[in-house]
C-alpha cells in the first residue's frame, strides 16, 4: 500500500465529481426537507441548512489545487454542519444567519481567490 501525498494535486474528474456529487445532495436534501418533513419544527431548517454546506463545498470543489485543499474544505463543512446543528437546534438565529451568509461567502469568493493567488508567482525564475 502506497501513501499518497497531502500535497498531490487534485485532478478534475475528481474536483468535478465532487462538485456534481455534493450538488445532488443538496438538492435531495431541500427537496426532502420541503416535501418529506413538511412542517417538522426545527429538523426542516436544519436539514436545508446542510444542502447549503453541501453545496457550498461542492461549488468550491473545483477552485481547490490539491487533495489537502479539498480535506480542509470538508473540516470546514462539518464545521459549518455542527454551527448548524447548534444553532438550528437551539434557536440561535443570529449564528443560523452568520453560517448561511458564511459558507456559501467562502466557497464562491475565498476558493476562485486562493486559486488565483496559488497560480501567480512573485519570484519566478
Amino acid at each position: 500500500m502506497t501513501a499518497i501525498s497531502p500535497r498531490q494535486e487534485l485532478t478534475k474528474p475528481i474536483a468535478g465529481g465532487v462538485f456534481v456529487l455534493f450538488w445532488v445532495i443538496a438538492i435531495v436534501l431541500w427537496v426532502f426537507a420541503g416535501v418529506a418533513l413538511g412542517d417538522a419544527g426545527v429538523w426542516q431548517p436544519f436539514i436545508v441548512d446542510v444542502g447549503i454546506i453541501f453545496a457550498s463545498i461542492g461549488v468550491a470543489a473545483p477552485f481547490l489545487g490539491t487533495k489537502k485543499g479539498l480535506g480542509l474544505a470538508f473540516l470546514f463543512g462539518v464545521i459549518g454542519v455542527l454551527l448548524f446543528a447548534v444553532g438550528d437546534l437551539a434557536q440561535i438565529t443570529p449564528l443560523v444567519y452568520f453560517v448561511r451568509i458564511l459558507a456559501p461567502f467562502m466557497a464562491v469568493m475565498v476558493a476562485p481567490v486562493f486559486k488565483v493567488a496559488n497560480g501567480v508567482k512573485v519570484f519566478a525564475e
